[in-house]
């Protein structure tokens, strides 16, 4: 099928870098350097300068096997070094900041599963520093700070490296990592075990500081109130985070609502009074949204082939009435909706799928489609890329729809009220009734079920009444203490990850076959393992979307736990660890999160305030 090769657009670290190597090879005729590039070069050069510094500082007294907290404050001088950094180098170089700061697990390239890396980086350093410590851990720590030392010696040496500094990508660095610190970077996400967050938080902001700095000149007389407003924007979040230092007390909730949103709305807005235009390319994010709280945050195409098959309200119409439409199973009794039901928030209440024939039960539980094309990778286990390749598969299942796109052309060919409907949603093209247009305007359709108007999308937006005080500690429990949105990652709630919001997480739990505490047994379905056979995958499964989760029980790939109560209570016993079950590649960073039941009550009520139920006042078939 034609679906087979549509990918998703390059991700922004593979176009930088052809943009790195293309002025290489053509600087001498085509100079694009400004006078802010060069700032920012020189900017960037002080700051690796001065983590190398940090890191050497860290080596030299392990080798002098210095006390624990001699180490510790070592450490996180260096983290504090980085942070500032990272506002460029986890824009424009992705793969050099696993090297510094990736999380502390095996991890395989999407395209050579086979091929496992190591981890390596501050928080390998900082399981060994804040975890239990032994004596042959300043051995380990001098190799790892030596790896890291290399992977800024990448960054020092990068070919044609004062040229790539161009205003649009500082300024969407700027913006990115404003992403990343509301989203990522204060919930532990970089610092599972010293909980250091917080005042990494700090750095950060003070990097994003300085690079707007080497912009004033550029802002112009009639731009500076603009540009005093977002500085202060910037320092009024700093002296929050000053004054409320403490890991599981801090307000989080407030600090995006009354500082970051407005940070990232006025950065858009002196972009916009500058006259910096966004970067070139398709990208997941509406540049021109006020926040990434916005309805209008996201770009729904970019999670599609791409191209001609952009959503529109002809290929919406088609796929509604597709997705209702019997025709495309093979028994002609079944069609998307038999599944995926509206009064469900397009579930089917079931624990596990029921086949076509109704003689047995599949062996995952049937997810939401609602927000679903707000992803990059489709099933439980992530082995389709986009929604076209997703329906092609299970329309030719055997067991969910037993179709076939082939006869199913012939079919529609064979309804009068269809080949109308095919020439105006693909007026382009010379046989617009074709498989592949079928997969695609279902697809479109299910785009269209993007659902971001819950309570909770609606507070982020400025209606401060529309949370209760449980919702609201429920929130910041849900991304401080309980560790959800380290996995759950806003605004989606989803496995999508900030700041780039092109690749979609999954996870290994430790997942019960049944819900028996006493007598718990693994189950036994091993996930993206099926699909890629790397090892490091066994038992792994999408991070799914919790918005509707008040609607789309049971829960879990296998539908084990029918309550919201009981999924909490698995999490908050460390998973699969907490039963004796957990695989060895288990990614769930805690044995236990100590929460207690009114801490799970609150957390519950703010996940309920992620229901968003607008859709039913739109017609479905």
């Amino acid at each position: 099928m034609a679906c087979h090769i549509f990918k998703n657009s390059l991700r922004k670290s593979t176009i930088i870098a052809f943009l790195t190597v293309f002025i290489t090879c053509c600087g001498f005729l085509i100079k694009i350097r400004t006078d802010t590039g060069a700032q920012v070069d020189k900017y960037y050069a002080e700051k690796l300068l001065t983590l190398k510094k940090r890191l050497f500082a860290l080596k030299e007294n392990c080798d002098k096997k210095q006390a624990l907290g001699v180490l510790k404050i070592d450490f996180l001088q260096a983290r504090l070094a980085y942070k500032q950094l990272a506002v460029l180098t986890e824009y424009y170089d992705i793969n050099v900041s696993r090297l510094l700061n990736g999380p502390n697990i095996v991890r395989v390239e999407e395209d050579n599963p086979d091929k496992h890396i190591a981890p390596h980086g501050f928080q390998v350093i900082e399981d060994y520093l804040f975890g239990k410590w032994e004596n042959k851990f300043y051995k380990l720590i001098v190799a790892e700070v030596a790896e890291m030392i290399d992977a800024l010696a990448q960054l020092e040496n990068q070919p044609g490296r004062e040229n790539i500094f161009r205003d649009d990508l500082v300024w969407d660095a700027i913006r990115s990592a404003s992403v990343r610190l509301a989203t990522l970077g204060i919930t532990g996400y970089d610092s599972p075990v010293a909980l250091l967050s917080l005042r990494e938080s700090f750095a950060t902001i003070r990097g994003m500081k300085d690079l707007l700095s080497i912009f004033k000149r550029k802002m112009g007389n009639g731009n500076a109130t603009l540009y005093a407003n977002t500085i202060s924007s910037l320092d009024k979040a700093a002296a929050y985070l000053k004054r409320n230092n403490n890991f599981n007390d801090f307000d989080r909730l407030v600090f995006i609502v009354k500082y970051m949103n407005p940070f990232y709305k006025s950065l858009n807005e002196l972009r916009v009074a500058a006259g910096i235009h966004i970067p070139e390319g398709r990208y997941p994010v509406n540049f021109n949204a006020p926040s990434i709280f916005s309805d209008t945050a996201f770009n729904i195409n970019f999670f599609s082939p791409g191209g001609d098959y952009t959503v529109t309200k002809e290929r919406i119409d088609l796929g509604r009435k597709l997705f209702y439409d019997s025709l495309l199973s093979g028994t002609k009794n079944r069609s998307c909706a038999s599944c995926h039901k509206p009064e469900l928030a397009f579930t089917d209440g079931l624990k596990t799928a029921l086949s076509i024939d109704h003689q047995k039960f599949l062996l995952r539980n049937t997810p939401t489609i609602l927000n679903s094309g707000l992803q990059s990778r489709q099933f439980f286990d992530s082995r389709a890329d986009i929604l076209e390749n997703q329906l092609e598969e299970v329309v030719h299942n055997s067991d969910e729809m037993k179709g076939s796109f082939v006869q199913t052309v012939q079919d529609l060919k064979n309804d009068s009220s269809y080949s109308p409907l095919f020439r105006k949603a693909y007026a382009a093209e010379k046989e617009p009734l074709s498989g592949f247009n079928i997969a695609n305007a279902i697809s479109s359709y299910i785009r269209s079920l993007t659902t971001l108007n819950s309570r909770f999308d609606q507070y982020m937006r400025g209606d401060t009444l529309k949370l209760t005080r449980r919702e609201k500690n429920g929130f910041n429990l849900f991304m401080g203490k309980a560790k959800c949105a380290t996995c759950h990652h806003l605004p989606l709630f989803n496995g999508l990850l900030p700041p780039d919001f092109s690749e979609t997480e999954s996870e290994v739990l430790g997942v019960p076959q049944s819900n028996d505490r006493h007598n718990a047994k693994l189950d036994p379905d091993e996930g993206r393992f099926l699909f890629t056979n790397s090892s490091i995958h066994k038992y792994s499964f999408k991070t799914p979307t919790l918005r509707n989760i008040g609607l789309t029980a049971p829960y879990m790939h296998n539908g084990v736990y029918t309550t919201l109560e009981e999924v909490m209570e698995f999490y908050n016993k460390g998973g699969g660890r907490g039963l004796g079950i957990a695989p060895s590649s288990q990614t769930l960073p805690f044995d236990n999160l100590n929460l207690s039941k009114k801490e799970i009550v609150n957390i519950i009520s703010f996940m309920l305030s992620l229901t968003d139920t607008t859709y039913l006042a739109v017609p479905h078939n």
